[in-house]
């Protein structure tokens, strides 16, 4: 923590606040307290507490301030702080962040990701955007050549993004329309998804965009309404697509083989394998949207963007990339711990790996040969057969869709020039926290 105070004190008041003692000598008494000469009565009166607290702070060497909260531990129980939580509270008074308990629940590093989300959120309150976006026809001029569609108003994240990757955010434009205007799911069913993907990530001009098209749609203002609290008289079918949209943006890894089965039986592979690409479509332009602050145009959402970009023609240079310096001050950690993994040896981490690669799919693998088939004009045909199963997937099930994320993936890797450790390292922390075994 005190690290955290160091970086961001001059924005932020840091306290710390002393609760009844978790582990006295006459309760719970831990043995590597007794090792550290850690030995603490509980507090009896007021007067106890403090003094306790007092030696907490010259032990710990604090520099944060401390209060300590009464015999009636009346602030302990008001947040739940027993033994340990962090907070991060806003001026305004709302709850920002709220860890778990300790001492598993205690995540400084994940404290400090809500700390930085919110100390953007309120430095871009006063801007269109963290990032200066472009007018229209500033932006225009930065990306590649279009075909098709040039000189439309473009949406608000394009204008962010047209800049620093130009060919990235035209392959953007181009997914977005498909799934948006070319998807096989019904008009009303894809918006109904996409907004139940943006609630569920609290991305309010995604919600915006899906109201929007689900109006265009023809739906009548007491269908979009009942969207927060769900439609009892809803067909079976869209309650199903629904639910499962909201459990694989919350916890993907909970869905199950019976959920997926269901949904086959409904829709069939081709819609279902729509619907997945759809939310994690809707789930990546989420924290693309969330990340970068982006806030709806004033006159609302604009409709899909009907534009098609020259593929041959002269790719925009990009600004040149600088790598981010170390930050003064702190010492970079050499070794990161993770308690969860270390209960892990390799030989158990094998054994998972082949009880999952043992599993039978959920949904049918297409062959190479049937793919080939099915690939879109102007697809780049790789020298070796394809054997990556959820590309076969993709691509053998909803070719134009999967052709648009492929798309978007390759500018962005020849545009970005990301270091190729740094990237592997974010994949391995999203893939973390989504627990994808994948």
């Amino acid at each position: 923590m005190e690290d955290l105070k160091s970086r961001y004190g001059d924005d932020v008041k840091f306290l710390g606040v002393y609760v009844r003692e978790a582990h006295p000598t006459g309760g719970w008494r831990m043995e590597s307290n007794d090792k550290a000469g850690v030995v603490v009565d509980q507090p009896t009166t007021d007067a106890e507490r403090g003094k306790a607290a007092e030696q907490c702070c010259t032990a710990l060497k604090m520099t944060i301030p401390m209060v300590v909260d009464g015999v009636d531990d009346r602030v302990g129980h008001l947040y739940s702080g027993m033994p340990d939580r962090l907070y991060v509270i806003g001026r305004d008074g709302t709850v920002v962040y709220k860890s778990g308990r300790g001492p598993f629940g205690f995540i400084p590093g994940e404290m400090e990701q809500a700390l930085v989300m919110h100390l953007l959120d309120k430095s871009a309150d006063k801007r269109e955007g963290r990032l200066p976006a472009l007018d229209d026809a500033a932006a225009w001029k930065r990306l590649p050549t279009a075909e098709k569609g040039a000189g439309q108003p473009l949406p608000a994240w394009a204008r962010a993004t047209a800049d620093a990757l130009p060919r990235t955010t035209a392959a953007m434009l181009e997914l977005d329309y498909r799934h948006r205007a070319l998807s096989p799911l019904d008009a009303r069913l894809r918006a109904k998804v996409r907004w139940t993907a943006a609630h569920a990530n609290r991305c309010a001009y995604a919600e915006a965009v899906a109201l929007a098209d689900l109006e265009r749609a023809g739906a009548f203002a007491a269908e979009r309404a009942a969207l927060v609290d769900g439609d009892p008289d809803a067909p079976e079918a869209e309650k199903a697509a629904l639910t499962f949209a909201r459990k694989v943006t919350l916890a993907a890894n909970t869905v199950s083989d019976e959920e997926v089965k269901r949904l086959r039986e409904l829709y069939g592979d081709e819609k279902l394998v729509a619907l997945v690409q759809l939310l994690a479509y809707a789930n990546f332009q989420d924290r693309l949207l969330l990340s970068l602050g982006v806030k709806s145009e004033p006159g609302g959402p604009p409709p899909p963007l009907d534009v098609r970009f020259a593929k041959d023609a002269p790719a925009p240079p990009v600004p040149p990339r600088k790598a981010p310096e170390g930050a003064p001050g702190h010492a970079v950690e050499k070794t990161i711990g993770d308690p969860e993994w270390k209960t892990f040896d390799f030989d158990a981490l094998q054994r998972q790996m082949d009880g999952q690669r043992q599993r039978s799919p959920r949904i049918d693998v297409p062959s190479w040969d049937d793919v080939q088939k099915r690939l879109p004009e102007g697809y780049p045909r790789p020298k070796q057969p394809l054997g990556i199963r959820w590309s076969l997937v993709c691509l053998g099930y909803q070719p134009e869709l999967a052709a648009g994320w492929g798309a978007c993936t390759r500018a962005f890797g020849e545009e970005a020039k990301q270091d190729r450790v740094f990237e592997e390292s974010l994949f391995w922390v999203v893939t973390r926290s989504l627990q994808c075994f994948y």
